[in-house]
């Protein structure tokens, strides 16, 4: 075969990934439904196509990178216009949209099954690491298959992840099953992103010099600090179409019902991202959702931007109301650290592996490396306790009640923690929290005996 790569799906990741090919240099013929885009493509050094059939066309690497499992299954299996009727013999096909599980190894099935192609190599590649990232090489790319398909297909994941391409043992699927877990944290933070701050536009303080101070903090995380500057200037730009992550949560909120297992943050974060797709946000830049808890001034935010600013109030590190806004960060990091840790054991990954990938990611924050590193070494030290953690969070609720702003996700945290406190749990370091996810068959996370 030739070497080329078909790339399909175009969109604000899968452009940067297959420009950055281009650059590498490897021979790529791209589509998308949206002919803009393929210009754009074109101009960048690529070479365009109208349908996925004829994109794959002497294509050794097939990649996809549309926004839905749906969309993988017609532009490779529709009846005229699929992939599969000039996928080359032995091309390596490398699934890298954020899908269900129990996606890729239906792919395999109908490849296997239905059209005969068992020569096919198939490669379940998630991605993570926005826009930049992708461009640059640099996304973390979670690859998981047979060995034999992920040793062909490497040129090319070096080529898109570099030092960042992680091997996941446990076949196809598992690579999926990272990507959710992973998914979990970053839909927590994203929507904990826009709560956060607009708590702080509600208490009046100045949002710019709030962001410096909390990024700094316990409650920061990757997302805060991607995010937020967004929020602080006029700049339209889409990143992140807020759909994106809905599809992802959505994505994990149904794993939690596939395996029977309770993801209260998970759940929350979906509830909260319908609000912002029913009001008319889902093709904007997720960084807007805080428009949904600010309805009456979605801009304030901005407006609030300025240490100059006569409305907002001076700001020091040590400032009564941002503590408040630092606290509920840190606990619901904490509480969604122990959310995705248990759910990533639910579902029979290897618990130290998953705390090394994520830990590098997007959906990283302070919180998640000292409650995850807890939970893997069995001691609980760090923090304050779970009767602290209550107590916090039920002032900054209480707060929030005066002004009548909503804290769904710190409401949801708290819950939490006064379950743990019910089950005897208050003098115990906050990660204690992740008890609540314990089972007949006892603890998820055994505490080491000191």
């Amino acid at each position: 075969m030739s070497g080329k790569i078909a790339f399909l799906g175009l969109g604000a990741m899968g452009f940067g990934m297959a420009t950055n090919l281009i650059k590498k240099p490897f021979h790529v013929t791209g589509f998308d439904v949206y002919a803009p885009t393929l210009a754009r493509f074109t101009a960048a050094g690529g070479h365009a196509s109208s349908t996925p059939k004829e994109t794959v066309l002497d294509a050794q690497y097939v990649i996809f990178m549309v926004a839905t499992a749906a969309q993988i299954l017609s532009a490779l299996f529709d009846d005229t216009t699929g992939a599969i009727h000039n996928l080359e013999k032995g091309a390596i096909v490398i699934l890298s949209s954020t899908g269900p599980p129990e996606h890729v190894p239906l792919v395999r099935k109908l490849l296997d099954e239905k059209y005969n192609r068992r020569d096919i190599e198939l490669v379940d590649a998630p991605v993570s690491g926005g826009t930049i990232r992708a461009a640059n090489g640099t996304l973390t790319i979670l690859a998981a298959g047979p060995e034999s398909a992920l040793e062909k297909a490497k040129p090319v994941l070096d080529a898109m992840a570099g030092e960042n391409l992680y091997i996941i043992p446990g076949g196809l699927g598992a690579g999926t099953n990272v990507k959710m877990v992973h998914q979990v944290l970053a839909g927590i933070h994203i929507a904990m992103t826009s709560e956060a701050m607009g708590f702080v536009a509600a208490l009046g303080l100045d949002t710019k010099l709030a962001f410096e101070i909390l990024r700094k903090g316990r409650g920061s995380s990757w997302m805060f600090e991607n995010r937020t500057p967004h929020m602080l200037v006029e700049d339209r730009t889409v990143y992140s179409a807020l759909n994106i992550i809905v599809k992802d949560i959505g994505i994990v909120t149904a794993g939690g019902r596939s395996a029977s297992f309770p993801l209260f943050l998970s759940s929350t974060t979906e509830q909260i991202l319908a609000s912002g797709v029913s009001s008319g946000l889902g093709l904007i830049d997720d960084s807007a959702l805080v428009q949904i808890y600010l309805p009456q001034s979605p801009l304030a935010v901005l407006k609030l931007a300025s240490s100059s600013s006569s409305s907002a109030t001076p700001l020091s590190p040590n400032d009564p109301k941002l503590l408040l806004v630092e606290k509920i960060m840190a606990g619901v990091h904490l509480a969604a650290a122990a959310e995705a840790m248990s759910l990533g054991v639910r579902v029979g990954l290897e618990p130290k592996k998953l705390f090394e990938i994520i830990a590098t990611a997007a959906g990283s924050s302070v919180m998640f490396v000292e409650g995850a590193t807890q939970l893997l070494s069995g001691v609980w030290k760090e923090g304050g306790s779970v009767d602290d953690v209550v107590k916090e969070l039920t002032e900054a609720v209480e707060e929030a009640h005066k002004l009548k702003y909503p804290l769904h996700l710190t409401g949801t945290a708290l819950q939490l923690f006064q379950l743990a406190k019910l089950k005897g749990l208050g003098k115990e370091p906050g990660i204690a929290v992740s008890r609540v996810w314990d089972g007949a068959d006892g603890p998820l996370f055994p505490r080491a005996q000191v």
